[in-house]
């Protein structure tokens, strides 16, 4: 099929439906979906409607009940035949049986399908277009006859040519004067269907016989055009003649086949001198273009000649290199047809200002042979009547610029997440510390305050939750940047999912309907459980911001499996990977908010209403946790976000869910060395640990805490606490390495703000690491404290 009738559309079936029963018409218009032709269908049900839906007419077929409110069936054929004898009318009726059937065909139904058996409606209305079709088309074929055998009977009178008229009922032959005159028979000279093969010239004889054999054959009728020549008799010249005919159909039977005779020996004495001049200058223009040839054969770029309205001439055979098609298919075919959709009118209208001035290069998508596009970059120039068109491809140029921008795009952002990095962890260290001092003793007030001093211990409480604040703050931008320390174990993720229900009920509230569903065979992860709960809470809250009256949020778990052709098009790398899909029915995000919704600080929230880190801490823990995350969002449909994370291989043990400790009232008397160089955070510590019935020793340093484990009673200390970050020229990790040479049943638990490259390395602790995060609260402290001194493999976890 060609592209012409591929893009031509299919006419549409105009279907007037009368019927009063909506669950009928409901059935009659599911049927009728399955005919081939698409159709548009008008219901109407009271005669009124009836008659003003014929009045309007454009009306292809008529489907009609016959029960009516006011009228019935056969009425409403009536009032069609009355209008047209041949507009299709179909009954579709279940009340009646086949004598009414019979008798509605005799009256001028088309035909008539029970509403039982609606499936032979679709066919029905198929066959009935058709044969109306037909009808109309014989019609217009028979008035056509009639004009064309006029207007051609005027156009050989006026054109001065002979005409010849075969009647295969009667086996007679007419010429009339003028063929009499071409062929040289006097007026008088009787002929037969043999007459004209006798002044044919015997070279042309038999070629024009079976021509004409052909041609007023009853059963072939088939059209004559051909070029002979003849020796007058009048004269006894040669002239040359072409005789053409045709022939005419009455009743859809051939009856007679008419043609007319021209004298073309001038032209073809022309031809001749012509075809003469033409071999001498074939054998000029073959010299001249030799080389022209051997260019276009081996030239890499594509070359074309093109008319003036951008029809292909001639193409060069890289048309076959670069793009795969057979260039002799290509010649005849318009250039915009293979031209990207969207670049269509740029080329035409480029094609149409090159037909007089040469154009300046510009770029456009052609369409291979394998339907893939590949860019091209154009040259033309106006030629003589024609279009001389020049086009490299140049793909993988474009690609290669596309891949160096992507590139440094990507450099830009890391760039620029590495600078937010450093400043934040140059912050986080110093405000962590401050942080503590804050939230540490704003705690000391709550648990000291008495249960009467309401105002004080409210201040407190507000006071508690602004340092809060600070600390999920300070917390976001330790994620984001990718500079939170992580503590991956291997996780259950459905079970994770399923333990935050009642908290996401509570947080979303009643006009959130939440559902989970988990896949009861996922794989397992290993991964940082706080944070990606803390991640999952995160989006669950964005996904209520965005459903501000009410909907439903789905959490789901899923096993994927990404293969090397399927990661090809996006930057998910092949493998296994546990997919978590947290999708909203809110607001949605417009494609402008969706190319920045990852960006740092990035917020369409009024003021006060969040920092814009949400996400990108979210975007960051995942990308720290080796995973990717996706985002689909369509304005007031909703969002979809999606977190790969790469499948723990192997049969590892999941840990049980630890249970909450309470505070003890009294440790046993071990030892605690608090090592803290900023002089408040350790002043807060020191007490804390003392209150939670520990012996303390204390230190600023790490040269002053080896002199304290130097001592002869410093094997006593059980547990050295240390700040990760310290000044004298031993850091924590170094202390802590140094203190289990001198005592080795000493353990070690690390406190830190920001802790990068010391004990954390690739976002990850250290493994056997010990760690609690500043600012940390009393609580904290203690679980922390009792958990790492009754653990029986910690003693050397510094190392």
């Amino acid at each position: 099929m060609s592209a012409e009738a591929q893009l031509e559309p299919q006419p549409v079936i105009r279907v007037l439906l009368l019927e009063d029963s909506a669950i009928d018409a409901e059935l009659v218009l599911s049927h009728m979906a399955k005919t081939t032709n698409v159709c548009e269908v008008r219901q109407v049900s009271r005669r009124d409607t009836f008659v003003a839906a014929l009045h309007e007419g454009d009306i292809d077929v008529v489907l009609a009940d016959y029960s009516l409110p006011d009228f019935d069936g056969l009425t409403a054929l009536d009032m069609v035949r009355q209008r047209s004898a041949d507009l299709p009318f179909i009954f579709v009726s279940g009340v009646v049986g086949e004598e009414f059937a019979i008798n509605a065909l005799r009256r001028g139904a088309t035909d008539y399908v029970m509403k039982r058996g609606l499936n032979r409606l679709p066919a029905a209305v198929d066959r009935a277009i058709a044969e109306a079709r037909e009808r109309q088309e014989r019609l217009r074929t028979e008035q056509a006859l009639r004009l064309s055998e006029t207007s051609a009977q005027l156009a050989v009178e006026a054109a001065g040519l002979g005409r010849w008229e075969f009647d295969l009922r009667t086996q007679r032959l007419e010429l009339d004067a003028r063929c009499r005159a071409f062929f040289g028979m006097r007026v008088d000279t009787p002929v037969d269907s043999k007459l004209i093969l006798r002044y044919t010239h015997t070279e042309d004889r038999d070629r024009v016989a079976r021509a004409l054999r052909l041609a007023m054959d009853p059963a072939g009728c088939n059209n004559v055009a051909e070029e002979c020549r003849v020796i007058r008799h009048t004269d006894g010249q040669e002239r040359w003649l072409s005789l053409s005919g045709r022939s005419f159909f009455v009743d859809g039977r051939c009856t007679r086949f008419i043609g007319v005779v021209v004298d073309i020996t001038e032209r073809k004495q022309a031809e001749a001198a012509l075809y003469e001049m033409n071999q001498t200058l074939k054998q000029r223009v073959a010299r001249q273009t030799a080389e022209r040839d051997q260019l276009w054969q081996l030239s890499q770029d594509l070359l074309a000649v093109l008319t003036p309205d951008g029809i292909l001439l001639e193409v060069n055979p890289a048309w076959s290199t670069v793009l795969g098609y057979d260039i002799d298919r290509l010649t005849g075919i318009p250039l915009v047809h293979l031209m990207h959709p969207e670049n269509l009118e740029t080329v035409a209208q480029a094609v149409r200002r090159t037909s007089d001035q040469r154009l300046r290069p510009f770029e456009s998508r052609l369409r291979a042979r394998n339907d893939s596009y590949r860019w091209i970059a154009w040259s033309a120039a106006p030629g003589q009547g024609c279009v001389y068109l020049v086009g490299r491809d140049v793909t993988e140029d474009r690609e290669a610029t596309a891949r160096l921008a992507e590139a440094q795009e990507a450099l830009r952002q890391a760039q620029k997440m590495e600078a937010v990095g450093q400043l934040t962890g140059g912050v986080a260290h110093d405000f962590n510390n401050l942080l503590q001092v804050v939230v540490g003793n704003i705690e000391t007030l709550q648990r000291k305050l008495p249960a009467e001093y309401d105002r004080l211990r409210r201040a407190a409480d507000n006071a508690m939750a602004g340092a809060r604040r600070a600390v999920d703050l300070t917390q976001h931008l330790l994620a984001f940047s990718r500079r939170q320390p992580l503590n991956p174990q291997p996780l259950a993720i459905n079970k994770l999912v399923a333990g935050m229900s009642d908290m996401l009920q509570r947080t979303l509230g009643e006009l959130i309907e939440i559902e989970t569903l988990l896949d009861a065979r996922l794989w397992h992860v290993e991964i940082d459980g706080n944070q990606l709960e803390s991640a999952l809470l995160n989006l669950a809250v964005n996904a209520r911001d965005a459903m501000s009256t009410g909907g439903r949020l789905e959490i789901r778990t899923r096993n994927i499996v990404r293969d090397a052709e399927g990661a090809a098009g996006d930057d998910i790398p092949a493998g296994e990977y546990v997919v978590i899909s947290v999708t909203d029915t809110g607001i949605g995000m417009s494609p402008t908010v969706l190319a920045r919704v990852f960006e740092p600080f990035f917020t369409t929230k009024s003021v006060g209403q969040g920092t814009g880190l949400g996400l990108s801490q979210v975007y960051g823990f995942v990308k720290q946790s080796g995973g990717q995350i996706k985002i689909e969002s369509t304005p007031d449909v909703g969002t979809s976000i999606r977190i790969y994370l790469p499948r723990l291989m192997g049969d590892v043990p999941i840990a049980a869910d630890a249970e909450e400790r309470s505070v003890p009232v009294l440790a046993p008397r071990e030892t605690v060395l608090v090592v803290e160089d900023d002089a408040d955070v350790r002043a807060y510590t020191v007490e804390t640990v003392r209150e939670l019935g520990y012996s303390v020793r204390e230190a600023r340093d790490g040269p002053t805490a080896l002199q304290v484990l130097q001592r002869p009673d410093g094997h006593e200390i059980d547990l050295l606490f240390t700040d990760v970050v310290l000044p004298g020229g031993l850091n924590g990790q170094q202390l802590a390495q140094q203190a289990v040479l001198l005592h080795s049943h000493l353990k070690v638990l690390f406190a830190t703000g920001y802790a990068r490259d010391v004990i954390v390395h690739h976002g990850r602790l250290d493994p056997g690491v010990q760690m609690i995060n500043k600012p940390f609260t009393y609580r904290d402290l203690a679980a922390r404290l009792r958990s790492v001194l009754e653990d029986e493999h910690g003693t050397n976890r510094s190392r």
